[in-house]
């Protein structure tokens, strides 16, 4: 099967989930509705476009591996209100900040700061031939992510990505496979785009210092040198190799993931982030699968990675 994969890195992203009250917490993965959302602005599909999200949400599947969940900040809010009154109604926000009397109302959001993720989207089968208004393509929704429509975020507005999607499409047996492709493999493609080409014919009428500067760029787009992920420093496999805790998520059966068998320790959840109207904010529960392992990296890797860490004296 085919699936378009791509590389999430952001300085902070927001996975919303359910929120109650005034607290707006955040996953520690991209939800369906956010990677939805992703591909909409980058197709340029408009919120009051309800027929086109539905199509598209009914076309694809996600999955996703955690390589950093990143750290939590919370983000403190005030907000302010009209007092609530019979036969009072307020059709704009400036209605309400016009009210005689304003309260406030103290609020939360949470963030994820320095995570990276890997998504892998497919396009489900039964979908391929029905009778959707609109169908759409890997390839064109791999052409939207390079040159987007609208600006993409990961999850808010305030959450911009820090380096491209670098969205590639690949043949793989299962999803594992897919998601498990080399984070490199997709970065050195960016060295192919437009973008790194024109920088490259700055650089010509540039001098040494802004030479070093471009060099310094294209390195860090074609290299996952500085990108986080999480090494557990005591464990080590049979081979000597350091190893690092990945976490996927997908949805549909089980036994998609996996080459053959399942492992035991999988999870299976409810997850409310599955969008039926964006206008009006409506979200319907699907079901969803999670599990955690260890996998391998070579010892060079490894040996980067610590040699960047705050606390490398700890673990060499």
């Amino acid at each position: 099967m085919d699936y378009l994969v791509m590389r999430l890195y952001a300085p902070i992203s927001s996975w919303g989930t359910l929120a109650v009250g005034e607290d707006r917490p955040t996953v520690n993965y991209p939800t369906r509705s956010a990677v939805l959302g992703l591909l909409g602005a980058a197709l340029g599909i408009k919120r009051s476009e309800a027929q086109k999200l539905r199509d598209l949400a009914s076309s694809i599947g996600i999955a996703s591996k955690t390589y950093s969940e990143g750290t939590i900040l919370r983000d403190y809010h005030t907000i302010q209100t009209p007092t609530s009154g019979k036969g009072v109604n307020f059709f704009t926000r400036k209605q309400e900040l016009q009210s005689a009397k304003v309260e406030t109302i103290l609020s939360s959001r949470d963030y994820r700061e320095d995570g990276l993720w890997v998504v892998a989207i497919w396009l489900k089968p039964e979908f391929e031939n029905s009778n959707l208004e609109y169908k759409f393509e890997l390839q064109q929704l791999q052409q939207a992510l390079k040159y987007p429509k609208f600006t993409l975020y990961l999850g808010r507005k305030s959450c911009p990505l820090s380096l491209p999607l670098s969205p590639q499409i690949i043949t793989a047996s299962h999803l594992k496979m897919a998601l498990d492709v080399s984070i490199n493999e997709l970065l050195a493609e960016s060295s192919k785009d437009k973008s790194v080409k024109n920088i490259n014919k700055l650089s010509d009428k540039s001098n040494r210092v802004a030479q070093w500067q471009i060099n310094e760029l294209i390195d860090t787009m074609v290299s996952d040198r500085y990108l986080p992920t999480t090494i557990d420093y005591k464990a080590i496999n049979e081979q000597n190799t350091r190893l690092r805790q990945v976490t996927y998520h997908w949805e549909g059966e089980i036994e998609s993931m996996f080459e053959s068998a399942s492992p035991v320790n999988v999870f299976t959840h409810n997850h409310w982030d599955d969008p039926t109207d964006r206008k009006q904010w409506q979200f319907t529960q699907r079901i969803g699968h999670q599990w955690t392992a260890y996998e391998p990296i070579d010892n060079k890797e490894a040996k980067k990675i610590i040699l960047n860490t705050p606390d490398k004296e700890a673990v060499l």
